[in-house]
This record gives structure tokens, sequence and C-alpha cells, in this order.
């Protein structure tokens, strides 16, 4: 362990910001450049040192870190700086880089060591050899390509095996070399304890990496190299680099208090509670909030590529001014929040219609063909049907309760909460959700209520959407993209298989078109249509009746991918086909406000359905067809068929209460009856988030 870690600052707001961020660490100290102006690495190592001297500190091991850059191109920690963005683990990467330092074995007299802020190096630290005087770097080998863009040591045989200790001949930057291998520098440096109190008389400028070398080749002080045999190495050097490497790929976000919806690519950071009740990021956009001032917040939308280096972003937004203003009090208290599961967390959604497309969203037949749906999120009598609450418990156990089927279950260990594969065991759809957002047994405790409000087996995509809400629940946030992914393994761990235009129809508000390409991996492209002629349409002519016979999807889609894969005279890749088409018309109508091509689209999904499995229909839901097709324009199944909900199109608003009279007087059972509905334009939400 060192005696002392010096963090250096550009200047004495980011110093400022950076002490807050070490409250309670006595052995760190930070120091911000001379007189508020950037000084180089030298020159702040050369002034750390004489800082040290003038505070009478006699430490017997110091570890240099230099952060005094502005963080520019990771603008969402711009004010935090790039060593105190959080890793995977919620440990700043300053506590990583410190840790792997203190692996170096040192000499016994002690010295200094020099590490950059945001690079962390990776390889054999045991192996490295500090014991020559004066100062030694650290080196691999590597390619031309990479030489060309870092520093790199010349000795009198780099080929030679590693690793070992080698006099240093020469030091070049960014070297413009064809071919071969070449010692990399790796940013650590070590300096003995003689050495650094000769660089104290040292001009406070420079650096390190650059002037400092040629002072040493001039005879400052012995120049070695220890040269490793690999390295790796974890940097974030950009917004695009930080959702890579720390999201996960395709979205990163920390510290967000509100609703998300992302259109992928997305980075967001430090959103305060009640700031933004939802915040709509479009492919590639990134947000952060920055408090600064007297209770003041600066909002700074901004593109993934935009690096606020070179392209005027940061001007633009006056940061340079903005940085020298941080509340750090209120940065820390949001981001204290962070890390903290909150007290009680509600999350509602509504279910989905599919009015044409189905089945297509299938794996396998979306790998090999795509997939194309057209759907829409719904209320049923004026509520989002789908809720659950995730609150925590005092003890480490988990409490799962359903309230529309009034059981409970307190989950009491790790191999009961694993044991999940069975869909007909009530829990196995909350401990499958736990499974696959991470959940640790005995890491806390949490009670989860889950609630559906409408009839099992009702075509509604309830089960997908009910997972998708746990999920959302048990993150604390909604990443439309992740919780969707989430939710097809979810399925799998409980091994009901299905689709993905379920969870997409509701977390994804209103009406749209979702497709896919071919491919192992499916990615979904959202398009939302303009739903206020569409709404108008559902409430005149629309009708949603519970028919009262409950199904099971996947037996129905078992034997769907049975016929998709036998075939018969390609019979079924043109029903899919079909299908797909059918999607597509149905988005179309409703872009041109077209009713009647609308309905023949969800009557071609209907027919194409029943061809591809004859199950989709029964005795029962062909009287209800027949009492209504007089009145009716459309009418299709909303799920895979064989019961669940209807929906009927009506020809007029006239002919709907007709078809209410007729089933009314017909119900086929005493469960079946109409529901009110209505399009959702916000889908899947948190609703309250208690700390």
């Amino acid at each position: 362990m060192f005696d002392l870690v010096i963090v250096t600052a550009a200047n004495e707001a980011q110093a400022k910001g950076y002490r807050a961020q070490l409250e309670g660490r006595s052995n760190h100290l930070v120091i911000p450049d001379p007189g508020d102006v950037r000084v180089g690495s030298l020159g702040a190592t050369v002034n750390a040192l004489r800082v040290v001297k003038e505070m009478a500190l006699n430490p017997h091991s110091i570890l240099i870190v230099h952060s005094g850059g502005d963080a520019r191109r990771t603008p969402g920690y711009a004010a935090m700086g790039k060593a105190f963005v959080p890793m995977r683990d919620g440990r700043p990467m300053l506590d990583h880089i410190v840790e792997a330092m203190e692996k170096l074995p040192l000499p016994a007299d002690g010295g200094v060591v020099v590490a950059s802020g945001d690079v962390l190096p990776g390889f054999d630290y045991g192996a490295v050899d500090f014991s020559r005087p004066g100062v030694t770097g650290v080196a691999y080998p590597d390619s031309a390509e990479e030489a060309r863009r870092h520093g790199v040591y010349i000795v009198d045989d780099a080929s030679a095996p590693a690793p070992r200790l080698e006099t240093v001949k020469s030091f070049v930057q960014k070297p413009a070399v064809e071919g071969g291998m070449h010692l990399i520098d790796t940013g650590i440096m070590f300096i003995d304890f003689p050495t650094a109190f000769l660089m104290r008389s040292l001009p406070v400028a420079g650096d390190i990496y650059d002037e400092f070398p040629a002072m040493l080749l001039d005879g400052f002080a012995p120049f070695s190299v220890s040269i490793m045999p690999e390295c790796t190495f974890f940097h974030i050097g950009s917004t695009r680099e930080l959702l890579e490497k720390l999201g996960d790929g395709r979205a990163y976000v920390d510290c967000a208090n509100c609703e998300l919806a992302l259109g992928g690519r997305n980075v967001v950071t430090n959103i305060p509670r009640g700031r933004f009740k939802r915040l709509d990021l479009a492919e590639g956009e990134c947000f952060t909030c920055i408090p600064y001032g007297r209770g003041r917040w600066l909002d700074v939308r901004y593109h993934i590529d935009d690096n606020f280096k070179s392209d005027g972003r940061w001007e633009e937004y006056d940061l340079g001014r903005i940085m020298k203003n941080v509340d750090y009090k209120r940065l820390l208290r949001l981001r204290s929040r962070a890390g903290r599961r909150p007290e009680v967390l509600r999350v509602e959604a509504p279910v989905r219609i599919d009015f044409a497309g189905g089945w297509s969203d299938t794996p396998p037949i979306c790998n090999i063909e795509g997939g194309t749906v057209m759907n829409a999120a719904v209320t049923l009598e004026g509520e989002k049907p789908i809720q659950v609450v995730v609150s925590r418990r005092k003890d480490k156990f988990v409490g799962i309760v359903s309230k529309d089927l009034g059981k409970r279950r307190l989950v009491k260990s790790a191999a009961e909460l694993a044991d999940h594969h069975d869909p007909s065991d009530w829990c196995a759809l909350v401990k499958s959700a736990l499974a696959v957002t991470g959940f640790e047994f005995g890491s806390e405790g949490l009670d989860i209520v889950i609630y559906a409000g409408l009839p099992k087996g009702s075509g509604m995509g309830t089960s997908s959407i009910l997972g998708a809400a746990t999920i959302a629940a048990l993150l604390g946030r909604v990443d439309t993209a992740e919780i969707c992914e989430l939710t097809l393994r979810l399925e799998k761990e409980m091994s009901t298989g299905g689709g993905w235009q379920d969870q997409f129809g509701g977390v994804v508000g209103g009406a749209k078109l979702l497709v896919s390409q071919p491919g192992e991996t499916q990615q979904i492209a959202v398009e939302k249509l303009d739903s206020t002629w569409f709404a108008s349409l559902l409430k005149e002519r629309g009708l949603l009746y519970f028919t009262g016979q409950k199904r099971m999807a996947r037996n129905i889609l078992r034997k769907v991918l049975s016929f998709y894969e036998a075939n018969p005279h390609d019979f079924a890749k043109i029903l899919v086909a079909s299908l797909k088409r059918d999607a597509l018309a149905a988005a179309d109508a409703v872009k041109r406000r077209d009713a009647k091509a609308f309905a023949a689209a969800v009557n071609g999904y209907w027919r194409d359905k029943k061809l591809l499995d004859s199950g989709s229909t029964n005795e029962r839901i062909e009287e209800l067809e027949a009492l209504a097709a007089p009145y009716a324009s459309a009418i299709t199944l909303t799920g895979a068929g064989g019961g669940g909900f209807m929906f009927i199109l009506a020809k007029s608003r006239r002919d709907a209460r007709c078809i209410r009279r007729l089933f009314e007087d017909h119900a086929p059972t005493s469960f079946a009856r109409f529901y009110d509905f209505a399009l959702d334009e916000s889908g899947l939400k948190i609703v309250c988030r208690e700390f």
C-alpha cells in the first residue's frame, strides 16, 4: 500500500471536485497545477514533489496519478474527471489504478510511481524490475501500428525474451515505423527518491513522457526500462469507448432518475430526480446534467461521436466556465443514490394487440427470414394492466407475491431461486427475471409483487410484458433494447420460447411497425406510427372481446414451428412472407389513414395464421366470427389463437353497438366479456421510485 497517493488536477476548481469525491481517504492528496495554469505532466510531477516537501511529509512510497485533463471526449463525466468514472463494480477507475500499482514490487528504499488517471494497464505486475537507480519505465513489445500511436523505448535488443531490464538508448514519440516489433510505453514510470529530490529543482513545466526522457538521456539520472512480455489496456478515451467497455454496446446508463426511451447507442449520466419525467433519445444521442452555480443545472444533449475537443461543442455549452463552477455537493448527493436500490420501485405497463405479422418474430423464423410486426400498446379499462412493485426487505430472502393469483412464496435459498425452468410454476417468471438481471441471492432482501389485470392465456402478450416489467423494476431503469433482450433470455430460462414482438409491444407505447433482419442476433427497428387517426378509429369502431377460452401460446407455437421446419411444397415460407406483407400493409394503411386497407391487412393476417395452424381457431371462435361478420370490417385473435382476446373492427359506430348486443346475448362462456381499451402512448414506465 502506498503511503501517499497524489492525484493531480488542472486547477483549483477541478481539485475541489476531486477532493469532494475522495473525502475521508487520509492517504490521498489532491494537488492542482500552480496558478491554475496547465503545466504538463512533468510540471505537475515536479509541483507535487515540491508540495510534499513543503508539507514536511516523509512518505516511504508515493503514487502520483495524473488526472489534470478536461475529459472533453467523455462529457458525461467531465465534471467528475476520467479517474472517477465508475467501473462495473461501482468503484471509480482511480481505485482500480491504485490497486494495480500496489502490486508493483518497489525497492526496499521505496520511491515514486507515476501513472495516468485514465489508463489501466494489465500485465504481470510482480515481474516488473525497479532494482536499478534513477528512473525506470515499463514497456512491452507490440506492432508498428501501435508504435505509431505511442511512446517507444529504444534498447540494444528489442527482441530478447521478456521479462527483463534494459538500459534505455533512446525514447521517441509516435515514430514513423513500418514494421517489426517495438517496445511500447505503458505510461508507468518509477523514480527513486534521490532522483525525485533532484527533480524538485526542475522548472514546473513539460511532459514527463516527452521532455523528461530527453533530460534523462542527457544524463540527469540513469534511465532503464523493465520490459514485460505482453500488456493490455483499459482506456476510456471517448464516449463511444465508454459505451463499448462499460455499457452493453447499446446503452450505458448511470444515475439517471427518470423514465428513458432510448433509440440505441445512448450514454445517459447524472440526471437528477424530478428534472425530467421522461427523456427520449434517438439513436446515438447522449445526455448528461451538470449542477453549477446556485441551484442551476446545465442539460447537455450530444451525439456519441461528438468529441467536444475540436468540434466546438465544449465552447457551445461554455463548459470551460461551467467546470469551474460545478456544485459538487449536489453532484455527489445525486450520485450517492446511484448505487442504492430504492426502498420501493413501481412499474406499470400496457398490454399489446398484434394486428399483423405475429409469428414472423419467433426464432428460428426471424433468424432465417427476419421479422415484421405491426402492433400497438393498449390500456384496459383505463389502466395499464401490468404492474410490478419491488421493495427492500430487512432480511436476505426474496418474497414473491402474485396479487391476481392470490399466491405468495418466500424464497430462502439460492438453490430454490435457481429452480425456474418450469413454466407451470407461478414463481418461474420472477425467478427467471432475477437470474437474467444478475441478482445474487443473499446480497439483499427483496419483496416482489406482480399483477396482471387480465385473464391468463389472453393473447395480449401478458407473460412477456410482465417479464419485461419485472426486469425494469429490478434494474430500476427503462432501457427498451436492454429490457427486451433480457426478456427473450427470461423466456429461454423458463423454457417457454417465443418471439420479440410482445415485449416491444408493451414496452414501447403507441402503434408501431417492428422490423428485424435475418441473423442470429436480432436488432429490432421500431417505427412509431402517428396514432391520432388510429386512436380515433379504434375508439369509434374497435372492439376487444375476451372469448373466455384460455390457451397456452407455446403449444400452438410448437406446431407452427414444426410446420415451418417441414415446409411442405415451400408453403410455410410463402405464408411467413405473407405475414410480413400483412404487417407492412397494416402500417402503411395507418400512415395513409385508410381504414379499409387496414381492415384488409388484419383479415389477411388472420387468414394466414389459420393456414399456418388450423388450431388457431375452433368451433366457438368461428361461431363468434359468424355472429359478427355482417357488421365487421376485420376480425382476428390478438395472440397465437385458439382463444384469448378477439379484436373486431366494426364497419361503423352503429355496427359496433350491434356486435356488442349480439355477443352479450350469445356469450360462449360465463367469463366472456368486452373490455374497454385505448391506445397507450407512454408504454412501460416507472411510476414510483422512493428512496
